[in-house]
């Protein structure tokens, strides 16, 4: 198993391909800006955003994937909120879930009855922080 987001599992095994490519992760930092008249403002680092994972999925049914029930899967995540474990190499990822904050797919092909082939979904995962407050809940 290379990993899984939520119960969508990602594996190469005789039976069945499904994995990801282009995963990209960003890190931000929160500064606010005091002004000061007539000078340049000072910076105060507040924190850190939510760390931010981008991948694309290659969903084909050469491969022993139903496209469609795993754009389901997905869809239902992202539809339900749902904060959900990232897994690769056996290792979460981050600081605990993430929720797919945005997801786009593209039919790449469809067979003569219109039954989806082959398609690429481009998922957004955010990081899901529990709690924020000044005690941590």
């Amino acid at each position: 198993m290379i990993g899984s987001l939520g119960d969508v599992v990602f594996e190469v095994s005789s039976e069945s391909v499904k994995t990801f490519n282009d995963l990209s992760t960003q890190y931000g930092a929160k500064y606010a800006q005091h002004d000061i008249h007539g000078k340049k403002g000072l910076l105060e680092f507040t924190g850190l955003d939510p760390t931010t994972m981008s991948l694309k999925i290659l969903l084909s049914a050469a491969l022993a994937i139903t496209p469609k029930d795993e754009i389901t899967a997905l869809l239902e995540m992202l539809n339900a909120g749902k904060a959900i474990p990232f897994i690769l190499d056996g290792e979460p990822q981050g600081d605990g879930l993430w929720v797919i904050e945005n997801m786009s797919v593209e039919h790449k092909t469809l067979s003569n009855k219109g039954t989806l082939i082959l398609a690429e979904v481009s998922l957004n995962l955010k990081e899901y922080v529990e709690g924020g407050g000044a005690d941590g809940v």
